[in-house]
């Protein structure tokens, strides 16, 4: 075994042992060492050899001769070993430290992360290279490709360094670096990319595009191209100084920085504004950004976000509730942005409320006025209970709260009505107009005779900042003084208004109205009925829910409003839009209660029911990854779909939705779906439906998996009753559920019997990937009884039909089942197939089979050994667990968590979390093997021993009256202290 020995090839090639450089006498010695080291553990012909070390001309002795080298080297190398085989020669690595590996390592590590800690892994890494990869042996023959790959991923790794630098925070640190890299690299458009946004950042927009078009240019010249859509995108926020590039991602970090102000160039007028929100955010809990829409609240927010994250260890939520429809979803979004799911015998608010307790968090609540009394109770319950939570909400109007700090936004400073050019430009809202003006229309400048109208544009817009913006985007169709003579025709309309409505308000629905009334009839007709839309859309659902009339195109009339800036283009690759909440808010009041609207949501609902049964086919298919995907970016158009169904009494669309939904909802670990079907179940004429059983399977396996196992099986065998009266597919959900929770419950010749009906439905479904999970499960269940020869058989089943399916899902589950049922006689070969599983898994999306499989691949790691290692990979898997409030798996998660803390000598918190396990009543529940049991019971005894029987009965005791959110509180703590991330 080469204890102490590297080898390392980020840069010359060189061997260390025991920290002294190893000498490696002879250039073809040095040859042969890194071709052999380039194909990391893998044999290398002897043919291969000789090409590396004599190209196309070798002599006639050069098998003997690279014998005689490989000889000599095996004795310069030593105590790593050089084997040879009929494949060819190989070299030993197992037990060597090998930079490039290492390298890697952290790489990955840091793809897990964010902010600071993600950046120091990076910097790690790089820190690894001292040179060209294998120096001057880089382009031999054998080792070029593996040279090239290591240094291309050294620049992703640089990429991605600087991407975490930048959401750390940095902005003037990083720009010099950036550019210095841009001159090796002048192509690699992230780079540019990033130094723009650092720019931006740092207050120097003109610079920032600059680069842009400095790429613009090289492309062009050299290549005949232009740049991509991403840098063109951001190239346009840029000009349009979008807020949301100055917000930096949530992240954790160990230690608080200094705050910094954020920059008086990019946001106008809203220095002092910033700087108080943010002096409030320091001083109170709830803090309420508030002013007429079209003000900038949601800007003035963002901003101080960037500059506030710092102070919260837990870094920032932003929770957008501007596509929320009912009122009775706006905890459901809230749970969606936090990523919880409601757990057993708790309500979904006090669910979230539960995660936030011991979070040190900023939450940002952006545009609550529609959704206020709901808001507005959620946020009372947080700031009753969670210390370390701060809330920063945008609001038309305050809360209401007693401990409330409301932060009024005024409109930005107008010029006088006979103000010089140097004078508008200086007052806000000018220099606003001017600015946007000025990217509508290159080249739009400021003169004498253009003066007046935009002083006069400003005041009538009471400097309200969005209506300021859309008068600015007229720009590129008729000059100021046409702009402000129409402006002030439209505006003799509002001189009533309606009563008890802010004066402000006024004038930017005039503005909106204004706007509106520019468009053709056709543009306006696509206007209106595009606010049905929540959230973003893709085009092709537009052109299926709207009807243009008059022979117009939907396509065009749609690439017309984002012209006019009444759209906004969200995603310009897919393509997709969204329409701005003010917008919006105008469409549904032109829209009223009409019939219209009706028929509009009838095609809206349609078209996501025909979306989503399109993609429970797909998601047993290889595209699952890019389907699941799409229904994450489709989730608020789907949940107001399923709504507006129930509204309307639509149980075909209610319940197709959650039939569609629900493998989507499982494998993502977000029961929405079961809340779904819940819904639906209340819904008149569903008791008889042909769905009904598979909605109400849905609903009990929401139910399972918080943990109501009574509730889940009194149900589902409700339903499986009246399902055996239809000829309806099945789907084998009931008897999933009733597998799942009898086995648990450890009723195993119950629960094997419906596994098996499970697999007959599946047989009968015709569906590959359906039969695959059901032969997984039938395999878990039989290797947990320790029946191991049928767990492999089940096992290699469902490999061949998840072969058959091709579904990453399919195959993870396969692997899986592969993974458990040799995990007692080949552990190398188990840990193999369970982190191929969990890999899949990732692939997939497949947020449960991944966090499910690295349950066991944890498990297996302590067992060889590596105790807080194991322990330390739980930490990620519980909190996914109890995020999505997947009670069963938790606790059986958590059964892993105790045995690793007994054998690493944390007694008490073992017996700690003993006793939760024991009030959980999953001390001993299934899936358990046999082994796992017997290492059970001699854990608890050992306890007992060590601790003596009182302090352990003590210890037990504290765990039974824990909550299931103070038991994962108090072992995430005890994980951090145990592998030193306190």
């Amino acid at each position: 075994m080469a204890t102490g020995t590297t080898v390392r090839v980020l840069g010359p090639v060189e061997l260390r042992v025991d920290d002294e450089v190893a000498t490696v006498d002879g250039l073809k010695r040095r040859q042969v060492l890194a071709v052999l080291v380039a194909a990391r553990g893998h044999p290398v012909p002897e043919a291969r050899l000789c090409e590396a070390l004599w190209e196309h001309q070798p002599p006639e002795t050069a098998t003997a001769t690279l014998q005689s080298h490989v000889s000599r080297l095996r004795r310069a190398v030593r105590p790593i070993e050089i084997t040879s085989t009929a494949a060819g020669y190989t070299i030993e690595l197992a037990h060597v430290e090998l930079d490039a590996a290492r390298f890697e390592g952290l790489f990955a590590d840091a793809r897990s992360l964010t902010g600071p800690p993600a950046a120091d892994h990076l910097h790690e890494a790089l820190r690894l290279w001292r040179g060209r990869a294998f120096g001057d042996l880089a382009e031999l023959v054998g080792v070029r490709g593996e040279a090239l790959r290591l240094e291309e991923l050294r620049l992703v790794a640089t990429e991605e360094w600087f991407e975490a630098r930048l959401a750390a925070g940095e902005c003037s640190e990083v720009i010099g670096e950036l550019d210095a890299l841009l001159v090796d690299h002048p192509l690699r458009e992230r780079f540019s990319r990033q130094v723009m946004v650092a720019l931006y950042r740092d207050g120097r927009q003109g610079e920032a595009l600059a680069r842009a078009e400095r790429l613009r240019r090289l492309l062009r010249d050299d290549f005949g191209l232009d740049p991509s859509p991403g840098l063109q995108d951001l190239e346009t926020r840029i000009l349009a100084d979008d807020p949301a590039l100055l917000v930096v991602p949530a992240r954790r970090r160990t230690e608080e920085a200094p705050r910094r102000s954020t920059d008086a160039t990019s946001l106008i007028g809203r220095e002092d504004d910033v700087e108080r929100v943010l002096d409030a955010i320091e001083h109170h809990d709830v803090v309420t950004v508030s002013g007429p829409g079209g003000v900038g609240k949601t800007r003035v927010a963002f901003r101080a976000v960037t500059a506030a994250e710092i102070g919260f260890a837990d870094g920032v939520a932003v929770v957008e509730l501007a596509p929320v429809r009912q009122s009775s979803a706006v905890v459901e979004v809230v749970a969606r942005a936090l990523d919880v799911q409601q757990r057993q015998h708790r309500s979904l608010d006090d669910s979230v409320v539960d995660f936030l307790v011991d979070k040190q968090l900023l939450v940002v609540l952006d545009n609550c006025e529609h959704v206020i009394e709901h808001i507005a109770a959620l946020v009372d319950k947080v700031r009753h209970r969670c210390a370390g939570v701060g809330i920063l909400a945008t609001s038309r109007v305050p809360l209401g709260l007693p401990a409330e700090h409301v932060h009024v936004l005024a409109p930005l400073a107008a010029p006088a009505a006979d103000a010089d050019p140097e004078s508008i430009s200086a007052a806000p809202a000018g220099q606003l107009f001017v600015e946007r003006a000025a990217a509508a229309r290159p080249g739009f400048e400021l003169d004498e005779r253009c003066a007046p109208a935009v002083a006069e544009i400003c005041r009538r817009l009471d400097g309200l900042p969005l209506a300021i913006e859309l008068a600015a985007a007229r720009v590129r169709t008729m000059g100021p003084e046409a702009l402000a003579a129409r402006l002030d025709q439209r505006f003799s309309l509002l001189g009533g208004g309606r009563r008890g409505v802010d004066e402000r308000h006024h004038t930017l629905r005039g503005v909106v109205e204004w706007s509106y009334d520019l468009l053709d009839p056709v543009e306006q007709e696509a206007f209106v009925q595009l606010s049905v839309f929540a959230g973003s859309f893709g085009l092709s659902a537009a052109e299926a829910v709207c009807r243009v009339g008059d022979g117009g195109s939907t396509l065009t009339a749609i690439v017309d409003l984002v012209d006019k800036s009444m759209l906004r283009l969200d995603d310009p690759d897919e393509p997709r839009y969204v329409v701005l909440e003010t917008m919006r808010e105008f469409g549904q009041e032109r829209l009223g209660a009409t019939e219209e609207l009706r028929a509009l949501e009838e095609r809206h609902r349609s078209w996501y029911l025909r979306l989503a049964t399109e993609a429970e086919v797909c998601l047993d298919t290889a595209d699952e990854g890019m389907w699941t995907d799409r229904l994450d970016r489709e989730i608020d158009n789907i949940r107001a779909a399923h709504a507006s169904a129930v509204r309307a009494g639509d149980l075909d669309v209610a319940s197709g939705l959650v039939v569609a939904l629900h493998e989507y909802s499982f494998r993502r670990i977000r029961y929405e779906v079961a809340g779904f079907a819940e819904t639906t179940m209340a819904m008149p004429g569903f008791r008889g439906s042909p769905t009904a059983p598979v909605v109400a399977g849905v609903a009990a396996y929401g139910r399972w998996v918080r943990g109501d196992l009574e509730s889940a099986i009194e149900l589902a065998t409700s339903a499986l009753e009246q399902h055996e009266l239809t000829d309806a597919p099945s789907y084998g959900l009931l008897e999933r559920v009733l597998g799942n929770a009898t086995f648990y419950e450890g009723r195993i010749d119950e629960a094997l019997v419906w596994l098996d009906r499970m697999v007959d439905a599946a047989h009968a479904s015709g569906r590959p990937a359906q039969l695959a999970h059901a032969l997984y499960m039938s395999s878990v269940a039989r290797t947990s009884v320790g029946r191991h020869d049928l767990g492999v058989a089940f096992a290699e089943d469902a490999a061949e039909a998840a072969t058959s399916a091709g579904s990453p899902t399919a195959l993870a589950e396969a692997a899986y089942a592969r993974g458990l049922a040799l995990r007692s006689s080949d552990t190398t070969e188990s840990e193999a197939h369970l982190r191929r599983s969990a890999e899949l898994g990732e692939r997939a999306g497949n947020r449960w089979i991944r966090a499910f499989a690295l349950t066991e691949v944890h498990w297996l790691n302590a067992r060889h050994g590596n105790l807080a290692e194991g322990l330390a990979g739980y930490a990620e898997v519980i909190d996914t667990w109890h995020r999505g409030g997947d009670w069963a798996n938790l606790w059986l998660s958590l059964r892993h968590v105790f045995g690793i803390m007994t054998q690493l000598g944390h007694h008490e918190a073992a017996a700690v979390v003993h006793g939760a396990l024991v009030a959980a009543g999953a001390a001993y529940a299934l899936p358990f093997e046999p082994a796992d049991a017997e290492r059970l019971e001699h854990h608890v005894g050992q306890l007992r021993r060590v601790l003596g029987p009182a302090p352990f009965a003590t210890a037990v005791r504290r765990g039974t009256a824990m909550s299931d959110s103070e038991i994962v509180a108090y072992v995430q703590a005890e994980i951090a202290q145990v592998t030193g991330r306190v």
